[in-house]
């Protein structure tokens, strides 16, 4: 049996176009992706050395005032907006992360009236305001809710979308533009990915003729990831990420490497 072949809609207006920089933020590390080339500055400290940037960036021509930063370091909580109170904005985050180095941050998502709750590194984002004074930062989250939730309105089936990362994925549940679900996990390959899909499919219920299930992106090194969910479910479906890059296997987020948002 075939995997679904179709692409069912590209991120519109959100590509890199030509004097444009997407800056993406890892824990180890950026990603640094033009409209054909993608660049990795390594960093194994809790804060870049700005110096050390700013060379690196000038070796690589990077310095484009056109940059926007999309953060993946720290997994966000989604609140419903109708009980979102933000003078508990910090008690949302309970973590061991030390507070005076992160600034938390939320975006409201009105789409699908959620808001996403998430910290941000202050001296890294100093950093590159000093080389990017114009820089605007979003958490990659909050991006694939407003695409997802404008895309998944009017749908009658309830739909998984699942976002492939290194190491990780991210799941989200929709019926219509309602967000039933959203959560990430931890895999090493496709048995581990399996076991946290279907878990999810029998904690809510769906039947095989009540969902379908989208992937963001279709890369040959997840191939294996689809093919296991296919002896399972029929209705699978891609969406097109539009990436052209010949190393896109080594970028961390792939669905992400070109979007500029």
């Amino acid at each position: 049996m075939e995997i679904g072949q179709q692409y069912l809609m590209q991120l519109n207006n959100i590509y890199l176009k030509h004097n444009e920089l997407s800056i993406h933020s890892f824990m180890n590390g950026f990603s640094f992706s033009t409209i054909n080339q993608k660049y990795f500055f390594p960093s194994s400290k809790e804060n870049m050395i700005e110096d050390e940037l700013k060379e690196w960036i000038a070796e690589k021509k990077l310095l484009i005032p056109n940059a926007k930063l999309i953060l993946f370091n720290h997994l966000p909580v989604i609140i419903p907006q109708i009980i979102f109170d933000e003078k508990k904005i910090k008690d949302y985050l309970l973590t061991s992360i030390e507070p005076k180095k992160y600034l938390v941050k939320n975006h409201f998502i009105k789409k699908c009236n959620q808001v996403i709750v998430y910290y941000q590194n202050l001296d890294n984002l100093k950093v590159l305001k000093n080389i990017y004074p114009k820089l605007e930062s979003k958490h990659f989250i909050s991006i694939l809710l407003e695409k997802l939730s404008e895309y998944s309105k009017g749908n009658s089936k309830k739909q998984i979308f699942v976002n492939l990362r290194k190491d990780f994925f991210d799941i989200f549940l929709y019926q219509s533009s309602q967000l039933l679900l959203y959560n990430s996990f931890s895999h090493k390959n496709e048995e581990d990915f399996l076991y946290y899909l279907f878990y999810i499919i029998e904690v809510y219920h769906l039947k095989p003729n009540e969902f379908k299930i989208t992937f963001l992106g279709k890369y040959s090194f997840f191939e294996n990831y689809y093919l296991s969910v296919k002896d399972y479910h029929s209705d699978i479906y891609f969406l097109n990420s539009n990436s052209n890059f010949e190393n896109i296997d080594t970028h961390q987020a792939p669905f992400f490497c070109n979007i500029y948002k």
